[in-house]
């Protein structure tokens, strides 16, 4: 038996319109009154995530920004990891083309070079909004994340600029083809689930995941039971060989798999 389940949001527990479909709610209220627990995983911020965690009216775990941080069902932070300020501000001296967006998070603020309408407009959170920044002057001193956003073949470019500068220093991570994140070394959605598992005394052993993209491959090498979508990127089903699939974020997957999981156990 499963006692928690991790799930990414775009693309696993959020449907193509980027919102929770009641089925899945339901779902997961079932898990929870199974003494389950829950948890969202996302590469969003957690001022935006934390609007889907209140969708569900029931307190829930949050890994956001890749795992640069996690909250308890408290709303506490349980860990904190940053881009270091002297590779946040390496990154920025960059001039990188002209037509990618570049993005800087903190944990209050998001700062871009420009604004982009579908990036924009695909924020969960009515309370965080961009800011159009000259990104070489803003402070570096407590940045969650750098994400750079724009066409695959030019983001290709700054992916293997970044590899060949800072090798071994960040973690670069495409959670869609057009968007290219960057964070701190040590910090990926795998490391955050260890974290959390830790603080709540479980086990990867305990736990099944969800995800659609690469940027939850740590999460779901780790966990005890991966479960790809099946609108999943290539590369993932590629990188986690033998993965059990589920139907599609718009056909409500991850509801389907816990409800299948729940019958299994009541067997």
């Amino acid at each position: 038996m499963y006692k928690i389940a991790i799930s990414d949001l775009d693309g696993t527990l959020l449907g193509p319109d980027h919102r929770m479909s009641n089925q899945t709610k339901e779902s997961i209220h079932r898990w929870l009154q199974a003494d389950r627990k829950f948890a969202i995983a996302t590469g969003r911020h957690h001022l935006e995530a934390i609007n889907v965690q209140n969708e569900l009216n029931q307190p829930t775990y949050l890994i956001s920004s890749n795992g640069a941080r996690v909250h308890n069902k408290e709303g506490e932070v349980i860990l904190k990891q940053n881009l270091p300020a002297h590779i946040a501000q390496s990154i920025c001296d960059i001039d990188f083309d002209s037509e990618v967006q570049v993005n800087l998070f903190t944990d209050t603020q998001w700062h871009t070079n420009f604004a982009i309408e579908e990036l924009a407009g695909s924020s969960l959170g009515k309370n965080f909004k961009h800011q159009i920044s000259d990104l070489k002057t803003v402070d570096k001193s407590e940045i969650i994340k750098i994400v750079f956003w724009g066409e695959h073949e030019k983001l290709t470019i700054i992916y293997e600029q970044l590899q060949q500068q800072l090798a071994g220093k960040v973690n670069l991570t495409f959670s869609l083809k057009q968007c290219l994140e960057v964070m701190d070394a040590n910090t990926n959605k795998g490391a955050a689930v260890h974290a959390l598992l830790k603080h709540k005394n479980l086990t990867m052993a305990d736990t099944i995941a969800f995800g659609d993209g690469m940027n939850d491959v740590e999460m779901l090498k780790e966990v005890g039971k991966p479960i790809l979508m099946a609108n999943s990127q290539k590369q993932l089903i590629e990188a986690i060989v033998g993965a059990e699939m589920t139907v599609s974020s718009k056909e409500h997957g991850v509801a389907v798999k816990l409800d299948a999981l729940l019958n299994q156990d009541n067997q």
